[in-house]
């Protein structure tokens, strides 16, 4: 008999340990469900933030409301229209001084100068070309 009572001490304390283990593993898998909830509610609030920026900026970034600001601001802002013969290409900004790449000939001191003048007719406002 004695052998009977040892198994069912055994299968006793295999039965709690199993419970205990059990009921662990629902209170950890509890927790990771809370934890993505949150995580789905943060997603979710950050989508609605990020489409009310969205329209927020479509709404900033209307053409006639630009137009009215600049209006609105223009002397103090003192700006000026662009003219389409301001607009350039890539290969009519001068090279840094000093810096020549290889195979190009060094510019003439005269170009730079005449590049250096176009420049500030420009930063005043002026067109790149007289005419």
């Amino acid at each position: 008999m004695s052998r009977v009572r040892v198994a069912n001490g055994v299968l006793l304390v295999a039965m709690v340990v199993g419970a205990i283990v059990t009921y662990d593993m629902k209170h950890d898998a509890e927790v990771a469900a809370d934890g993505i909830a949150h995580l789905k509610a943060d997603i979710a609030s950050e989508k609605d933030r990020i489409r009310t920026l969205t329209a927020e900026w479509s709404f900033l970034t209307q053409p006639p409301r630009l137009q009215a600001l600049v209006a609105e601001h223009a002397d103090y802002f003192a700006l000026h229209s662009f003219s389409p013969d301001q607009i350039r290409s890539i290969n009519d900004i001068p090279l840094k001084s000093g810096a020549v790449p290889a195979g190009v000939a060094a510019q003439p001191a005269a170009i730079n100068d005449a590049v250096r003048a176009t420049l500030a007719r420009i930063a005043v406002g002026g067109t790149l070309r007289d005419r």
